[in-house]
């Protein structure tokens, strides 16, 4: 049964229910190519079938699941190619965020505050709080894609962020990951202080590197792939 999460912000159904499914495929409790239909959904989030078709329809343009004629709902598989072709991207587009972030002028308050969020980052893994992490991390790397000026720029990152969010979760199964993460944020940072915009962009390209090693070599391990 698919048990809706309590949130403390005001959210509409829609989006509460297109989060739920998104984390239930992310975790592993919708598993890839499982069939899904709007009845059983709607039934157990205890929702009509509005909501759950809109939600639907934006996890479809997410890659997170697909609508076949005559097969209906099912579970997106996993794709090695598409990591590959979107961390690929990403690396170019957070890089150049990074850079033009790391142009202007990024004040004291503004290191405190990744300083601050690569702590929060390290309490959360020492607790092995994936959720927390996930988020946390998220607004580290949103840091610079709001910094960088260019809001065609940010719209297109984030576009991509949602399309390997399921993958997101992979890169923190393996508890040591958590250790070489923080470094590579620390290494970011460090950069940023030096004002040195061409090896923040280097910095942000090689996590982003690891990152999607990490990924890759956890799906070539994987049943689904």
């Amino acid at each position: 049964m698919i048990v809706i999460r309590k949130s403390q912000n005001a959210k509409s159904l829609r989006e509460t229910i297109y989060e739920q499914i998104r984390d239930d495929i992310t975790f592993g409790k919708l598993y890839p190519g499982q069939r899904l239909t709007e009845a059983t959904l709607a039934n157990a989030l205890k929702a009509s079938r509005s909501p759950v078709r809109e939600a639907l329809r934006q996890l479809e343009s997410e890659g997170l699941i697909t609508f076949e004629r005559n097969k209906g709902i099912a579970v997106s598989k996993l794709s090695l190619k598409e990591v590959d072709e979107i961390f690929d991207i990403r690396m170019v587009l957070e890089g150049y965020a990074a850079l033009l972030t790391a142009e202007q002028s990024i004040t004291k308050d503004d290191l405190r505050y990744l300083k601050q969020l690569n702590k929060s980052l390290q309490q959360a893994a020492q607790k092995n709080d994936v959720y927390s992490w996930l988020e946390l991390n998220a607004s580290f790397h949103k840091f610079f894609q709001a910094r960088s000026g260019n809001h065609n720029l940010e719209q297109l990152i984030s576009m991509l962020e949602r399309r390997v969010y399921r993958y997101k979760y992979m890169s923190v199964s393996f508890p040591h990951q958590f250790s070489y993460y923080l470094e590579q944020h620390e290494k970011i940072i460090n950069a940023c202080e030096q004002s040195k915009p061409a090896l923040v962009m280097e910095r942000m390209k090689e996590h982003l590197v690891y990152v999607k090693g990490v990924i890759v070599n956890y799906l070539k391990k994987f049943p689904y792939v």
